[in-house]
């Protein structure tokens, strides 16, 4: 009989079997006894230790575990609270609290955690000690959850967290084993190094866990050496045993307390063992061939179906030399031969398999199997031998991988194990012919162009008898210059002879053509070798037409000088890479460039790409410049696109210098042509700057026969000096050029003149003069007048107190006479303006300029200002420029709610007309409606046109 504890080791058994025994000691006894073995553990070293738990009833010394005690000692983090832990204890040695310095070492990490583990792949054969692990733990299969909780494990020496010395860690057990590796193919006479560990609570690796390690009977070789973790006075006190080697099939060993590096005792780093704190290692070895089965056992571990690991070891004794690289003719089979041998090359591994695998099958096969594998025995000479037969045809390299399998056996139980892998190249040499050829895609109509061939050998033999033959098709001319070509009349040959391996020869050829064609090129060699190859070219027709006109013949220097330019394409295909050049002689400067040439591809403007001028498309484009000096300026305009495709012309202004600025000032005079005694009648004077310069102090003068009695004038600019002497005067401050002033009097007429005369002069400060005369009749009063008609609004401005004539008496109105006969009316002034927009009269594209002309006149004798200017800019529309030549200030714009405003044109002259260039560009296929329109001061109706255009997509 016997009784199972759970979660209690052996040695806790024992404490607990001895606690039942014992009599039941008084409290302060208990903690007597504590407080002994609490120093002896200070004396030892320790800082931080867990004991059982007294029994506080009194029935027993200690508690039955897992019931522990965590305490702290005095100094083990120079904290001072040592006096506090014995309080605790119940204070027998009544000590009082001190402080120590703080430790001069950082606190220790903790021990490395049990990572989950992966499965684990054969290492490689060890001759000594083995590589690193990759990680802190020992790599093994994965522990199960049976034993997830165990009895606390006791950790001692620097493990020990020093900020909580009154608490001990609770890390329990898992007793899951770990070893790595736990299968390996290892040669005779090697050692292989093992790793172990036990993984315990919270994923630790423990440390001080002892550990036995076996070797079964029907195993072969023998332990060299196990991990010495060399254990200090603390963990001796523990009653942690060294680990020694007991005899060739068991050793006992221990988990590490500290993280060292096993070397060779060589200057090699590669070969060395990085050994984590919580692993143990040992070394394995056998002179023979056979398995070694190495059981590792965690006695103290509480899970019995864990606590062991077994690792298998495979020795194999064998030595291979695998065939080297050959070079043979094309179609010579090659026989490969791999030896095998054992007991360091005295034996023939006899049974031995040997795998070979051309790794281009499509250069030959082995001959046994017909494919591109086969495994073949070694015999009793201790060969491997197999047959590769080439592909007919064929030539060049193949590599052959090749695996040297020990096969498995009854006897030595051992399963198949493939223990060396190798390749091998084969190369079948031979010559080849390659040939290649190259002209432009794209030919100029009857315009020569180079071609060219490149005939090579590619092989690692050289090409004997090597020629080239290029027919020459109907209606081509061809010929080389070539020293080894011969031109015949159909054909050009080019007798190469011998041509080495890896050389390449380039052909040249010079061809005229009318039509497209194919170049067809033919190599042929001794062997037989042929290659052929072929190119074609297009061949396209002159196609492209230039046509320019200036806007005007006749320019003056500094003057911007416009030229509309009109790119067509006449032909059938779609011409490529249009571009138009434009060259300015000595005195012409592309503006806004400042140089004398300028180039403008036909690009999208957004994206910058390509834009082919379809058949029968017109581009029409402009280009400026500007003229320094005077005499017949000319620019020459090239436009060229792909295949060849030129045209050229040029076009010529005049050029004079700009008069010197002088002053001009217009005036006319406006009213009746007949009035009658006792009515009022209105003369209206404008007075307009004609010329460049500002006026200042301009002096208008209104003189009128003494049959007319003034009752009001505009009162702006009206000066009393000159008043009231049959004249009326104003004086104008300053006034810009091309801008204007109205001026209006109104009188009333006392007397009959037959040919009364209102007289209107200007002159300015700088000597501008103008006037102008109006003859009008006076007519006796009518007999009866009939009742006066509602008088009109007056819209002119207010005006001052009228003249008096001096010295005179107001004439009586005349007795009443017969009715005056009709006056003739006068024509009525037009009341809208004239305005015109017309579009262009060729199909259009997308994404193209649509050039629009737009012309806004004035139809009237009088004067007009402040006219303003839009049209509609419809959905996928924008606007590329609008221009003036006149007057380049009137091509700015400005777009505004789906509308583009065009600055307003301050004063237009009587019958005078702008015209405008808009050049617009639509982004989709449609059709849209293009409408302007113009208002201004004296033209209150305005006006309005539209024009309609329908756009074509590119395609």
């Amino acid at each position: 009989m016997f009784a199972v504890y759970p979660h209690s080791s052996p040695r806790a058994m024992a404490v607990d079997a001895c606690a039942r025994t014992a009599v039941t000691a008084s409290t302060r006894a208990s903690r007597w006894v504590l407080v002994v073995i609490l120093v002896l553990v200070q004396l030892a070293g320790c800082s931080r230790l867990r004991l059982p738990a007294i029994d506080p009833t009194g029935q027993r010394i200690f508690n039955p575990l897992p019931a522990t005690t965590s305490i702290a000692l005095p100094g083990s983090a120079g904290e001072g609270r040592l006096g506090n832990c014995f309080r605790k204890l119940g204070d027998p040695l009544n000590v009082r609290p001190f402080s120590l310095p703080e430790p001069a070492f950082p606190e220790p990490a903790d021990p490395p955690a049990c990572l989950t583990p992966v499965p684990n792949t054969p290492a490689a054969p060890l001759t000594s000690v083995g590589g690193a692990p990759s990680g802190p733990c020992v790599p093994s299969a994965p522990c199960t959850e049976d034993c997830k909780h165990g009895p606390p494990a006791i950790l001692y020496g620097n493990e020990c967290q020093m900020k909580e010395l009154c608490r001990l860690p609770k890390r329990g057990k898992r007793g899951c084993i770990l070893l790595s590796p736990q299968k390996i193919v290892a040669p005779v006479g090697g050692e292989v190094l093992l790793l172990s560990g036990i993984c315990g609570d919270q994923g630790y690796l423990q440390v001080g866990e002892p550990l036995e390690w076996m070797l079964t009977p029907e195993s072969v070789g023998t332990f060299i050496q196990v991990g010495d973790d060399d254990p200090g006075v603390m963990h001796r006190l523990a009653r942690i045993k060294k680990a020694s080697k007991q005899d060739p099939s068991y050793a006992f060993g221990v988990t590490s307390t500290k993280r060292v590096k096993i070397t060779r005792g060589n200057l090699n780093p590669n070969d060395d063992v990085q050994l984590e704190k919580g692993q143990t290692w040992i070394s394995v070895s056998s002179p023979s061939e056979g398995t070694s089965k190495v059981t590792v056992l965690a006695p103290e571990s509480e899970c019995w179906d864990q606590r062991k690991a077994t690792a298998t070891i495979y020795w194999v004794d064998a030595a291979r030399q695998f065939p080297g690289t050959q070079i043979v003719p094309a179609g010579t089979p090659v026989t490969l031969t791999t030896r095998v041998t054992r007991s360091e090359g005295m034996l023939p591994a006899r049974g031995w398999k040997v795998y070979y695998e051309i790794m281009q099958p499509e250069l030959g096969s082995f001959a046994s199997t017909g494919a591109s594998f086969v495994e073949a025995t070694v015999d009793g000479e201790g060969n491997a031998t197999v047959q590769l037969i080439p592909t007919p045809g064929t030539s060049g390299t193949a590599a052959i991988a090749m695996r040297v399998i020990r096969p498995g056996g009854e006897t030595d139980n051992m399963p198949p194990l493939t223990l060396f892998t190798g390749e091998t190249f084969v190369t079948w040499s031979a010559p080849q012919l390659a040939i290649r050829a190259g002209a432009p895609s794209i030919a100029s109509f009857g315009i020569p162009f180079e071609a060219a061939a490149a005939v090579s050998n590619p092989g690692d033999q050289a090409a004997t008898n090597v020629r080239v033959v290029m027919q020459i098709p109907p209606g081509v001319q061809a010929s080389s210059t070539d020293s080894f070509a011969q031109n015949l009349p159909n054909a050009i040959v080019w007798e190469i002879g011998e041509l080495p391996a890896q050389q390449e020869l380039d052909l040249l050829l010079n061809v005229t053509t009318e039509s497209s064609m194919v170049l067809n090129f033919e190599a042929r060699a001794d062997g037989p070798l042929v290659a052929t190859t072929s190119v074609t070219v297009d061949v396209f027709r002159p196609s492209l037409v230039l046509s320019v006109a200036p806007e005007k013949d006749r320019y003056e220097v500094g003057e911007e000088v416009t030229f509309n330019i009109d790119v067509r394409n006449t032909g059938d295909r779609p011409l490529t890479n249009l571009q138009l050049i434009a060259n300015g002689d000595d005195s012409m400067l592309h503006t806004p460039s400042n140089l004398r040439r300028v180039v403008k591809p036909k690009q999208d403007p957004n994206t910058q790409e390509d834009i082919p001028l379809q058949p029968g498309e017109t581009w029409p484009v402009a280009v400026t410049f500007i003229a320094t000096d005077p005499g017949r300026r000319c620019i020459q305009l090239e436009a060229t696109a792909d295949a060849g495709q030129r045209a050229t012309t040029e076009s010529c202004v005049t050029v004079v210098n700009q008069p010197p600025p002088t002053p001009a000032v217009s005036a006319t005079l406006s009213g009746r042509s007949r009035t009658s005694v006792g009515n009022e009648t209105l003369f209206r004077g404008v007075i307009v700057n004609t010329g460049s310069v500002p006026l200042d102090n301009v002096k208008v003068t209104m003189a009128y026969d003494p049959q007319l009695s003034p009752l009001g004038a505009t009162d702006q600019y009206l000066s009393d000096s000159r008043s009231g002497q049959y004249m009326i005067e104003w004086v104008i401050p300053r006034m810009e050029p091309e801008t204007s002033e109205t001026l209006e009097a109104n009188f009333q007429v006392i007397g009959t003149n037959p040919r009364s005369t209102v007289v209107l002069a200007v002159e300015s400060q700088q000597g501008a003069r103008a006037s102008e005369q109006l003859q009008f009749e006076i007519l006796p009063a009518a007999v009866r007048q009939p009742a006066p008609a509602p008088a009109p609004p007056n819209n002119l401005p207010p005006a001052t107190a009228p003249p008096m004539i001096p010295d005179r008496q107001p004439v009586p109105a005349p007795d009443q006479g017969p009715a005056p006969s009709p006056t003739p009316r006068q024509p009525a002034e037009p009341q809208a303006l004239g305005l015109t927009i017309t579009g262009p009269n060729a199909a259009v594209f997308v994404n193209q300029p649509i050039r629009y002309d737009l012309k806004v006149t004035n139809p009237s004798s009088q004067p007009d200002g402040n006219v303003s200017i839009r049209f509609n800019l419809p959905e996928g529309v924008d606007v590329i420029r609008v221009t003036q030549p006149l007057s380049p200030e009137l091509g700015e714009f400005s777009p505004n709610g789906g509308y583009i405003y065009l600055k307003d044109i301050g004063t237009l002259r009587p019958f005078e007309s702008i015209d405008y260039l808009i050049l617009l560009t639509c982004n989709q296929p449609k059709t849209f409606t293009i409408t302007a329109e113009a208002v201004s001061r004296g033209k209150p109706l305005g006006a309005r046109s539209e024009v309609t255009t329908q756009v074509f997509s590119d395609q």
